[in-house]
């Protein structure tokens, strides 16, 4: 996130999310997200998938069997929005699969996407700055582009859908009290010192600079406070990552 604009934003989807979940009593996770993401962007359906373009993707949620079909067919063939986004990192909206340009660039996708059923296909990357972690594809049964509004949204519903996984994966690696802690590692004053490293070494803010070095943890598999502790001891910068 660069700016207040878009924190104010991410808090507003945060909290849409947040109010689904309590609503359905379900946790702040993927299909919580899914779900929100469908029903205040007008969609028709959602899903995520994981993957960094270097293996076999990993779709963790679909909202629907449509969303499920379409990141099925994707991984089949080879091609499409999702594909673009998990190799490349980019976003790819594809505001009508029938169109001649969809239909010439994705010329086993395509076909295949409309005769399922969706018209229309929004890829957003799960990534901050070079790393990335997956997608989030949205889809309509009618093509059309997305508005100013709904685009935006749409960014930080990718956004948020990151960090959950950031905090999934943390979850999953305590495994004793101590690792408690990595659930609020600004609390550590390590992780403070190689935040504003990062902010220094990047000339970025403190926000985004924390973002990379979570981002940093969970492609290395690594507890944050020992990637941390590397930036600190100077083994590790971020200026060239």
């Amino acid at each position: 996130m660069d700016g207040g604009d878009d924190f104010g934003r991410l808090t507003r989807v945060h909290a849409w999310v947040a109010e689904h979940a309590g609503r359905l009593q379900l946790p702040v996770a993927e299909r919580a997200l899914c779900e929100t993401a469908v029903d205040r962007l007008r969609m028709n359906g959602a899903g995520i998938t994981v993957g960094d373009g270097s293996g076999w993707p990993e779709t963790r949620y679909s909202t629907d069997t449509l969303s499920k079909r379409l990141a099925e067919l994707q991984i089949t063939v080879g091609e499409g929005p999702s594909v673009i986004v998990l190799r490349t990192g980019a976003p790819v909206l594809a505001a009508d699969l029938d169109s001649v340009l969809s239909q010439h660039r994705w010329p086993l996708f395509a076909p295949l996407a409309v005769e399922a059923g969706a018209r229309a296909l929004f890829a957003l990357p799960l990534r901050v700055g070079t790393k990335r972690v997956g997608v989030l594809a949205l889809h309509r049964v009618d093509a059309g582009w997305l508005d100013m509004e709904t685009l935006a949204n749409s960014v930080e519903f990718a956004e948020l859908a990151f960090l959950l996984l950031l905090d999934e994966q943390a979850r999953s690696s305590m495994v004793d009290s101590e690792l408690a802690a990595e659930r609020w590692p600004l609390d550590s004053p390590q992780v403070h010192q190689a935040t504003g490293m990062i902010a220094v070494q990047a000339a970025i803010g403190l926000e985004d600079a924390f973002a990379r070095l979570r981002a940093r943890a969970f492609a290395d598999r690594r507890r944050l406070a020992d990637l941390a502790a590397d930036v600190v001891a100077r083994r590790l910068r971020f200026d060239v990552y």
